[in-house]
């Protein structure tokens, strides 16, 4: 809609044809056109009238009227245009007459007319119209609002007609709606929203601010914006309007961005202090200075007082990873202390250090030894798998030899292989040899597909692995012909503790960790495992990991390490001058170890606790410690980082013996001054390796 000025305009001849011309702006002029009651009609100055005589003033209004920015027209009484100038020619998209003696209200919008007739037939009564609003719907284009006012023309004290002028005024109803729509939305806020001067006056404050403070909107106008913001505050107001206008500040288009951050406020009651987050900006006028500063306060007493339940739920979920590490590190050191000494003495039995067994005897000592080291795997993969959901487990990226692991892997599991007689295959694409990944992890990938494997195929029948290189991916695939998976069952393979078969019937042992522990592993290193299986037919699981071969420069040193050598009775004359102090509590662990050790041909002093090693330690200087790390009085970090405050003693190397296994046990015994870790159960291989490594060591 609209408004703007109308005026007099001149007469038109009733009589003549609608065809004929319009009145131009001379006849608007001429003094037989022009009532003299209507001159004041005329938006021209009195005192430029007085300097004019009538031949110029009628030369000054033709020319305002062909110049004008706005639409000037005339109408008859019955609302028939009798003239319309330049502008508004151009604004209808009519010219050359087709105007004339035209409806104006043809050229109202339809939303507009009942109301600009009522406003026309007004016009008639009282003689004026000022700025009325209404849209106009020209020839061509889309609908334009107006604001007109107006002005009835007389002759001789007679209406004739009405002089109308009338302004465009969309854009400024655009921008009027613009604005009306940000009020609103302001209003609506959730947040507080003032407007104060740089002076720290509050100029504006929308609903929200009297909802947060506690204060009436029209009581807050006028005043100081520090009464929201206590002495005690980090920030005052003129705090908060300084670093609106630092020009340290800009966004992305180069402005002065302003300042967002957090302060205590204070509601109406001074003793009702709240935390808020408090967001600042300047307000520049039309020539580019900051006058006004913009204030958002939004309080933040209910996200705070989640902060502070979240944190010490945290807290609470901290205090039970950490009981939950506690109790798995602790059922580890219950469950590995007694595997030491059943493999231990397994494993002794076995290789007939103390007599020759019987077939039946040796049955079951190997049945023994079996049950223990499945119950070690189970053990080792509940722990690897509690350290993945607790993101304690980090891998060790190094080049690797690929073959290397294949091979090592199918050595593990070639006991396994020969009782059912099954052939495992090998087939490596060349140049594909070394890899960059943790090697124990690839391993331990590798032994869980091929122990599944293995475990599901029939005797007589063939496995393999196959490693190649496709599309940027290293592919190492485990496969057999056993008795495959149902598609249905597939989803099930990689949860932790979900087997195909939980019939407590089942014919195959496990806990159904293998495979998630193999994805999760893949995962770490950015990969993952995909299966291909139909029933009857077999399986095919395919670890697929990023190409991370090393670069062509890099040589992998492929010579083998030399085993160390197992040690024999026959040597007991080379080492019968080594004393080695076995500090143990448990008695079996400490006996195998004894029995073990002394039959390798060593001198043991054994000793149940820190105490009386340190004790014992006063006056002999063994030439190697196995210290357990878990006694009963002192442990065994705390006996070690005694020794290495001894100078006559700091020189003897000492090797942990713990069941203690989580993240970081490792490098707690190494920096208590230990030179080297085993865990528990205690493999004879390693022992055997770690006396042959320190006791040639030149001890001076």
């Amino acid at each position: 809609m609209s408004r703007m000025p109308m005026s007099s305009s001149p007469e038109y001849d009733k009589s003549s044809p609608q065809g004929s011309p319009s009145p131009s702006p001379s006849d608007l002029t001429s003094s037989s056109a022009v009532d003299e009651d209507c001159l004041s009609a005329i938006p021209l100055p009195s005192s430029t009238l007085h300097n004019f005589d009538l031949q110029d003033t009628e030369t000054l209004f033709q020319a305002y009227l062909e110049t004008a920015s706005d639409m000037v027209y005339t109408v008859d009484l019955e609302g028939r245009l009798t003239f319309i100038n330049r502008y508004g020619q151009n604004l209808l998209r009519c010219y050359q007459g087709e105007w004339h003696r035209r409806p104006y209200m043809s050229f109202v919008a339809s939303e507009s007319r009942e109301a600009t007739a009522a406003a026309f037939a007004s016009l008639l009564q009282t003689g004026e119209l000022k700025e009325y609003e209404f849209m106009i719907q020209p020839l061509e284009g889309n609908p334009v609002c107006m604001e007109v006012n107006g002005r009835v023309l007389f002759r001789k004290g007679q209406p004739i007609g009405g002089l109308g002028i009338a302004r465009d005024i969309t854009e400024r109803k655009r921008s009027e709606q613009r604005l009306q729509m940000f009020l609103q939305a302001i209003e609506s806020s959730y947040d507080s929203a003032m407007i104060v001067d740089l002076d720290g006056t509050i100029v504006y404050a929308n609903s929200a601010t009297a909802r947060t403070f506690g204060y009436d909107v029209e009581a807050i106008l006028g005043q100081h914006a520090s009464i929201f913001y206590p002495p005690q505050a980090e920030l005052s107001i003129e705090d908060l309007i300084g670093r609106a206008l630092d020009d340290n500040h800009y966004d992305a288009l180069g402005e002065v961005a302003g300042w967002s951050g957090e302060t205590i406020c204070q509601r109406q009651t001074q003793d009702q202090l709240f935390p808020a987050i408090v967001s600042v900006s300047p307000i520049p006028s039309d020539r580019g200075r900051p006058t006004m500063v913009s204030i958002t306060c939004r309080d933040i007493t209910t996200q705070k007082a989640i902060q502070a339940e979240l944190a010490s739920k945290n807290l609470e979920l901290e205090q039970a990873s950490r009981h939950k590490s506690s109790f798995l590190a602790s059922m580890s050191h219950e469950l590995r202390t007694p595997l030491t000494s059943i493999l231990g003495f397994s494993s002794l039995l076995i290789q007939g250090l103390f007599g020759e067994l019987n077939e039946k005897q040796q049955s079951y000592v190997q049945g023994i030894e079996d049950s223990g080291l499945h119950l070690l795997e189970l053990i080792k993969d509940i722990l690897d798998l509690s350290k993945i959901e607790a993101g304690k487990i980090e891998l060790d990226f190094s080049p690797c030899s690929l073959v290397g692991i294949c091979r090592e892997t199918i050595g593990l599991v070639s006991s396994q292989a020969r009782k059912k007689q099954i052939e495992i295959l090998l087939e490596i694409m060349p140049n594909l040899d070394t890899i960059e990944a943790d090697e124990l992890r690839l391993r331990q990938m590798l032994l869980n597909l091929l122990s599944n494997a293995l475990k599901f195929s029939d005797p007589g029948s063939q496995v393999g692995i196959e490693a190649s290189v496709c599309d940027g991916e290293i592919k190492l695939s485990v496969w057999d012909h056993g008795i495959g998976i149902a598609e249905e069952d597939q989803e099930l393979l990689f949860q932790p503790f979900q087997q195909i078969d939980n019939s407590l019937s089942r014919s195959h042992e496990g806990t159904g960790l293998g495979l998630a522990l193999t994805n999760q592993f893949a995962q770490l290193h950015g990969g993952h495992v995909t299966c291909e299986s139909r029933l009857e037919e077999g399986s095919r699981f395919t670890i697929v990991l990023p190409d991370l071969r090393p670069s062509p420069t890099f040589a992998l040193d492929r010579s083998p390490l030399p085993a160390p050598p197992m040690p024999s009775s026959s040597d007991v004359g080379d080492r019968a001058d080594a004393l080695i102090l076995i500090v143990e509590d448990d008695p079996s662990n400490a006996t195998f170890l004894q029995d073990a050790i002394r039959h390798w041909g060593y001198r043991i002093y054994h000793t149940g606790g820190g105490l009386e090693a340190l004790e014992w330690l006063t006056s002999h200087s063994p030439d190697l410690i196995l210290m357990d790390v878990n006694l009963p009085d002192l442990d065994g970090l705390a006996v070690t980082r005694q020794l290495k405050l001894n100078p006559y003693r700091m020189h003897i190397p000492i090797v942990a013996m713990t069941a203690l296994v989580m993240v970081g046990d490792r490098e707690r015994c190494l920096a208590a001054g230990m030179q080297d870790y085993i865990s528990k159960p205690i493999n004879g291989d390693r022992l055997a390796a770690i006396l042959e490594r320190y006791l040639r060591v030149s001890i001076t």
